[in-house]
């Protein structure tokens, strides 16, 4: 084998590895951003059940004493 040669099957070798890289590189962004969606999906649901709770405790607070026993009593009633 000639020395041209060789450094031509170097040259072809690390084209190849290198698109081999960028190939697995652009997998594993791919499953990254499927995981990025998925956290951002729970966090959204989280997000939206805590805005529920803050709405529930800010109308206990702010309602009368009267109304917090009988919405209280209706949800005893209920389960």
């Amino acid at each position: 084998m000639s020395m041209w040669t060789a450094i031509a099957f170097i040259a072809i070798a690390a084209i190849v590895a290198e698109a081999y890289r960028h190939h697995n590189k652009d997998k594993l962004s791919k499953s990254d951003q499927q995981a990025i969606a998925a956290i951002n999906r729970r966090l959204d649901s989280l997000e939206s059940d805590l805005r529920q709770r803050v709405v529930i405790l800010e109308r206990i607070v702010t309602d009368g004493k009267e109304d917090l026993r009988r919405q209280i009593d209706r949800l005893d009633k209920a389960s």
